[in-house]
């Protein structure tokens, strides 16, 4: 498993406060902190490799070449924030990964920014995404 999010319910139990696991979402390509709007969890994979410098690859792995040329593409879920159910999700409409940055929504739209300098917008007031780039 490569991330998720996960949805918990807080509860009483025996005078504790517990969580209690509600939902997990599919498998993310590197799952990354999602937004809530209006009960629905904007969440994304953002596509970026992520492996570090080790033993068998040493520190010469970790340039900016080779995490480009391994990572895929960002990854943008519509999730029903009460039973995790995905409602749309980006498919492979973004080019891109996604560095450093995250979600953000505005005036009905979710945006998202990936590593070739392109901003993607989606509509989120229908349950299929409605998309434009810059």
């Amino acid at each position: 498993m490569r991330g998720a999010v996960a949805a918990f319910k807080m509860e009483d139990k025996a005078g504790k406060v517990v969580l209690t696991p509600a939902w997990l979402s599919r498998d993310m390509d590197q799952a990354e902190p999602p937004v809530v709007a209006n009960g629905v969890v904007f969440a994304y994979g953002s596509g970026e490799n992520t492996a570090q410098a080790d033993v068998d690859q040493g520190l010469g792995f970790n340039t900016a070449a080779n995490r480009i040329a391994k990572s895929t593409h960002a990854t943008v879920y519509a999730l029903d924030a009460r039973t995790g159910k995905e409602l749309w999700s980006s498919g492979n409409q973004i080019a891109s990964f996604n560095h450093f940055s995250g979600l953000s929504i505005a005036n009905g739209r979710v945006y998202i920014g990936t590593y070739d300098g392109m901003l993607y917008c989606f509509g989120v007031d229908s349950a299929a995404p409605k998309t434009s780039s810059r």
